[in-house]
């Protein structure tokens, strides 16, 4: 993205760190900081130090004739690949489970000691209290979709998520890493994960995970309503069918068993 002559550059530092990494194209993807300072309007020695800040945190790589995207870029760029991949292969079993129950359908992944939404579809009744946002970020074990990622989980990864002390988010999270351990068997033998005022008060979900062949975890779908229209439970069954064939798709796919 070219800026020459621009005569307004951004004040911020995220501006212009996104001035930087977006002045790099296919057709260049190698620059000098000259020529990064031409493209974006800003003064060269700004660019210099912004740069080696770039380069130590793996965001930009110096080479012989300047700088290029570094590895970190290419993580992030992977990640956000496989998440639209994931969307499209869930949408349309989610659209119908929120078409049968009525219920909020989220399609959530592990992300460190996070459980963190990339997908929600709003019901009809959607619980007054609902922490849920696309991008937003809870506990993983105070919500049905986490403990069912992580009862799936190694048992290293799952000791690190349970380290220290637990966040209490509504009033009945769970914080007891003995009845959570517990309830890890039962989420294994059953497929299918519960919370009832455990995220926030008021709020209700049953959810079920998407997993590899190996039966590691890739992500979670779960039904979510008001605590106060009846037991949860009984949408077990449908929530579980449906990433029942969802799994079958991805065991049978090799590009789905590498999200």
């Amino acid at each position: 993205m070219s800026r020459e002559g621009l005569s307004t550059v951004p004040k911020s530092m995220i501006g212009r760190v996104s001035l930087i990494l977006q002045a790099f194209t296919v057709t260049d993807p190698v620059l000098s900081l000259g020529a990064l300072s031409k493209r974006t309007a800003i003064p060269k020695a700004t660019v210099a130090r912004i740069t080696q800040e770039l380069v130590d945190t793996d965001l930009l790589e110096r080479v012989e004739h300047g700088y290029q995207l570094g590895m970190r870029c290419f993580e992030l760029g992977e990640m956000v690949g496989r998440s639209k991949l994931l969307r499209r292969l869930a949408v349309a079993a989610m659209s119908d489970l929120r078409q049968a129950t009525g219920l909020t359908v989220q399609l959530t992944v592990l992300r460190g000691g996070d459980l963190v939404y990339i997908e929600i579809l709003h019901g009809r009744s959607i619980p007054e209290h609902l922490p849920s946002r696309v991008g937003g970020r809870v506990p993983a074990h105070a919500s049905a979709a986490g403990k069912a990622l992580m009862a799936y989980s190694d048992t290293s990864v799952t000791a690190g998520l349970l380290a220290g002390p637990l966040m209490k988010l509504g009033p009945r999270t769970i914080t007891d890493t003995a009845v959570l351990h517990r309830q890890f068997a039962e989420i294994r033998a059953t497929g299918v994960a519960f919370e009832v005022a455990e995220s926030a008060e008021g709020v209700a979900c049953v959810s079920s995970p998407l997993l590899r062949q190996d039966r590691s975890p890739i992500a979670a779908i779960s039904l979510t309503g008001p605590a106060s229209e009846g037991d949860i439970r009984r949408f077990a069954p449908t929530v579980y069918a449906a990433t029942l064939g969802l799994n079958r798709q991805i065991r049978t796919n090799p590009a789905l068993g590498s999200l």
